[in-house]
């Protein structure tokens, strides 16, 4: 046992020193509003989230994320972006636009809508962005879960049947607590507790260098547009949008039922290794570039080891090493089957619903246009609310998370009913579904009539 915490702690240290990543003496592109700026300079030296998360905006468009960010210091957000010095546009910047034809700075971010959102979170934070970070009582759950995960990793090394089915469950409350928040910037006021902090995705959940652009440069920024939201097309053939074509022949829902059994090993360890055999997601032209330019190969493959490592270990010392082969298949999928299933859950259930992916042509409000493709649950009651989130990572907030994504999952609750009073009197009242269960019935409900051959033939072709 002492051996194995050696080795273990041994690797992680060696993967820790490869996973930083150096700073590039080069320009820094970004395109906020219509202009291009090289940001390179100021990401070094005084970037309150750290250099990491600005490096992700290599060559990119970021209006949206720059402004729904700095929702509690636009203005010294502004300042400084003023002093940065302006560039020509790079010959390899990415594309950018909306699946319903406009370019970003077309779309209305600074609409009566955010500014009142706005006003209520400087409310309770004041400016500090750092005020509304992690509470006491979430960083006490995060010591606890990160025990709980930790202690059941070592049993799982052992052959440990009860760790194992532990195992998902206890990653889950981890990462719920730690990785989505740290990716966003929203976990703690230092950056390197943010970076380091989201790589508790690893290895059951997501490889970080890969989900943050697909996370908050495509997916926060295009919510259930289908030509730029990468989200919508990872369970392909089946439809999550009306817009994806379809089967005449089948009912592809049944693909997004096998394929939520495995989803976090596709996020974890097959989108890595597309990106580094250079393949992008099939017959989608992603608006980003997978990873950051001072990510390399290596530290993307030693990225995705921990995941290989779980996959193959327990097959080497319980099934070739013991001949318990029905033990080492169990640890060897079982984690990423139950995480998968609990990640699909979560996640799906907050923006793949009837009434999330009807374009919303008449209203330019970038705000709006995020409540309207997002759905919340077990939201109702206070302390319902309160508990949920806690369980799933503010995700039954998810209207809320998209309309201010800097505010800690642990402070969602105390602003909702305000929130959901604002987005109302402004017409983007939030679409609510009674708990998990329901909304979880009503996403199956959606995908089966949405991909039945039916839909084929009567499906009219959205004008563009």
């Amino acid at each position: 046992m002492r051996r194995q915490r050696v080795i273990v702690a041994l690797v992680a240290l060696q993967l820790a020193r490869a996973l930083q990543t150096p700073t590039k003496k080069q320009p820094l592109p970004l395109r906020i509003d219509g202009e291009w700026y090289d940001a390179r300079h100021y990401a070094e030296t005084a970037h309150a989230g750290g250099r990491w998360l600005v490096e992700y905006a290599r060559g990119r468009d970021v209006s949206f994320l720059f402004k729904s960010i700095h929702s509690l210091n636009e203005e010294k957000a502004r300042n400084a972006l003023l002093k940065l010095p302006k560039i020509a546009e790079p010959r390899d910047a990415a594309p950018y636009g909306f699946a319903l034809g406009e370019e970003p700075d077309e779309v209305e971010i600074d609409s009566p809508l955010r500014k009142e959102l706005r006003a209520l979170v400087r409310r309770r934070f004041g400016t500090d962005p750092d005020a509304a970070k992690a509470t006491p009582g979430q960083w006490l759950r995060i010591g606890l879960f990160g025990a709980l995960t930790a202690s059941a990793w070592l049993r799982w090394l052992q052959g440990s049947v009860l760790a194992t089915l532990i195992l998902p469950f206890a990653a889950w409350l981890l990462v719920a607590h730690t990785a989505h928040d740290a990716t966003h910037g929203s976990l703690s006021k230092r950056p390197w507790v943010n970076y380091w902090l989201q790589f508790t995705a690893h290895p059951l959940f997501f490889n970080v260098f890969v989900w943050i652009p697909q996370h908050l440069h495509s997916h926060h920024q295009f919510t259930n547009e289908h030509d730029f939201d990468v989200d919508l097309h990872h369970f392909a053939p089946a439809a999550l949008s009306p817009e994806t074509p379809i089967n005449e022949k089948f009912n592809e829902a049944w693909t997004f039922c096998w394929k939520g059994c495995l989803t976090t090993l596709g996020t974890s360890l097959l989108q890595p290794l597309r990106t580094l055999l250079d393949k992008p997601t099939p017959n989608f032209d992603v608006n980003i570039t997978p990873v950051p330019d001072d990510v390399s190969k290596r530290q993307l493959w030693l990225s995705v080891a921990p995941t290989i490592f779980c996959l193959v270990y327990p097959l080497l010392a319980f099934g070739i090493g013991r001949g318990n082969w029905g033990l080492a298949v169990l640890e060897s999928l079982y984690p990423f089957v139950g995480a998968s299933l609990i990640w699909t859950a979560m996640t799906q259930t907050s923006h793949v619903q009837d009434d999330c992916h009807q374009p919303v042509a008449e209203d330019d409000c970038w705000t709006a246009r995020q409540i309207a493709h997002s759905y919340d649950y077990s939201v109702h009651n206070p302390r319902e609310r309160e508990l949920v989130a806690m369980l799933t990572a503010g995700l039954n907030m998810q209207s809320l998370h998209h309309a201010i994504p800097t505010v800690a999952q642990s402070r969602l609750a105390g602003l909702y009913e305000e929130y959901a009073e604002i987005a109302a009197r402004h017409g983007a009242a939030p679409r609510t579904s009674r708990n998990i269960l329901t909304a979880s019935r009503e996403l199956l409900e959606y995908l089966f009539e949405n991909n039945a051959p039916v839909r084929a033939a009567e499906a009219v072709p959205v004008a563009r």
